[in-house]
């Protein structure tokens, strides 16, 4: 006959239930009884608590109850306040691959005021609901890269709950008076059909601009100026001996599309002497 239990080790046995019901628990439990998993209790809890934890860096951003217990403190930006959601979006750094799946892109957390003070104020100067979407799109747009991350016309029209459509208006609309470029993925990754943002680097860049305020006064990176600037200039070397887009292409090996952008931001008067040299040149073979 053993012995009758503690109130200790009653209590133990309690708290071992409530913790047996948590989600750490029910993972381990599924890895182990019903995913085929057959490494040991050891591995899977390791793997659950690896998950757990990544879940808990990408989606938990209020200030957890221990910590307020402790009287510890997070980093400001990982509170969400009133009227802020938590969004998914590329990383500035991720950048684009021929057939490279959204599904295989490494995203991260960023936090967007969804109704700022200034949406509210509008309510009393009055407003139209086109400028207060524009207004959201374009801060959201510059929360989001400032927090080293870009947003898609896609997440914007789901933000706003129109079709992306409706969206590439309010962005081609603000960026023609403002004479900016707003900081979404397409601009800045050139995923878009627009030129607008190789023009103003290369217009820069032609004006006797350096990489670092370029960049700045560009919203791209270093590294993303350097790359549009040594494309342009392939572009303009090959086009000295040959004006074929194909041939251009397959020595650059850029698009005819990206090819005939840059072309039209070279200046007229290169142009025309391009084009006089590669007519003395055919005259001499």
């Amino acid at each position: 006959m053993s012995k009758p239990s503690t109130r200790t080790q009653v209590n133990e046995k309690k708290v071992r239930r409530i913790n047996d019901k948590s989600l750490r628990q029910l993972l381990i439990h599924r890895f182990l009884n019903d995913y085929g998993y057959d490494k040991g209790e050891v591995t899977a809890t390791a793997i659950v608590d690896d998950i757990l934890k990544t879940v808990e860096d990408y989606f938990v951003i209020t200030l957890p109850l221990e910590k307020l217990a402790t009287a510890d403190q997070l980093p400001q930006e990982r509170l969400l306040h009133y009227g802020q959601l938590v969004w998914m979006a590329v990383p500035i750094d991720e950048y684009p691959e021929r057939g490279k799946a959204i599904i295989n892109t490494r995203m991260k957390p960023i936090i967007l005021t969804y109704v700022a003070t200034e949406d509210v104020e509008s309510f009393r100067h009055g407003f139209t609901s086109r400028q207060l979407r524009i207004n959201r799109l374009v801060r959201w747009c510059h929360q989001a890269y400032d927090q080293g991350a870009l947003l898609t016309q896609l997440d914007l029209a789901v933000l706003l709950n129109v079709c992306d459509a409706v969206v590439s208006d309010y962005v081609n609309e603000w960026q023609r008076a403002s004479g900016e470029i707003l900081p979404t993925r397409g601009n800045i990754h050139d995923l878009s059909g627009a030129i607008t943002h190789k023009k103003e680097i290369i217009t820069l860049y032609l004006q006797g601009y350096l990489t670092p305020t370029i960049a700045a006064k560009t919203k791209h990176s270093k590294e993303a100026v350097d790359r549009y600037i040594r494309d342009y200039e392939s572009v303009k070397v090959v086009r000295a001996a040959t004006a074929d887009i194909d041939n251009i292409s397959q020595i650059t090996r850029l698009s005819k599309r990206v090819i005939t952008q840059y072309l039209d931001l070279i200046p007229q008067h290169q142009l025309q002497t391009l084009d006089a040299n590669l007519a003395k040149q055919e005259q001499l073979t």
